[in-house]
C-alpha cells in the first residue's frame, strides 16, 4: 500500500511538473511573438527619426530616443528567445526526451 501511494505521489508529481513547463513553453512563446512585433515597430519608429533627422526636421533627442527604445527591444528580443529555449529545453527533460539533438543549436 506505501509503495502503491509513493508511486501514485510521483507519478502525480511528474504529470504536475510536465505540466508547469508546457505551459511556462505557451507563455515564452506568446511572449517570444509579441516581442519580435515590439522589435519590428521599435525599428519601424528608429528608421523613421533617422530620416527626418537626416532631412532636418527633426531632432537629435528624437533620434537618440528611437534608437534607446530599439535597443531595448533587442534586448527584450534576445531574452524572450533564451527564455523559450531554455523552457523547451524544460520540458524535454521533463518528459524525458532530452537527449543530445536537444542541445544542438538550432535545432528546433
Amino acid at each position: 500500500e506505501v509503495q502503491q501511494y509513493t508511486l501514485d505521489e510521483a507519478q502525480q508529481q511528474v504529470g504536475l511538473d510536465v505540466w508547469k513547463s508546457y505551459q511556462t513553453l505557451q507563455t515564452d512563446l506568446q511572449n517570444l511573438q509579441n516581442t519580435a512585433s515590439l522589435l519590428e515597430i521599435a525599428q519601424r519608429s528608429f528608421d523613421a527619426a533617422k530620416h527626418r533627422y537626416t532631412a532636418g526636421v527633426g531632432n537629435i533627442l528624437e533620434l537618440l530616443n528611437s534608437q534607446s527604445s530599439l535597443a531595448d527591444a533587442n534586448r527584450q528580443r534576445v531574452q524572450a528567445l533564451t527564455d523559450w529555449r531554455t523552457a523547451r529545453l524544460q520540458l524535454a527533460a521533463k518528459m524525458g526526451r532530452l537527449g543530445l539533438g536537444n542541445l544542438q543549436l538550432g535545432s528546433r
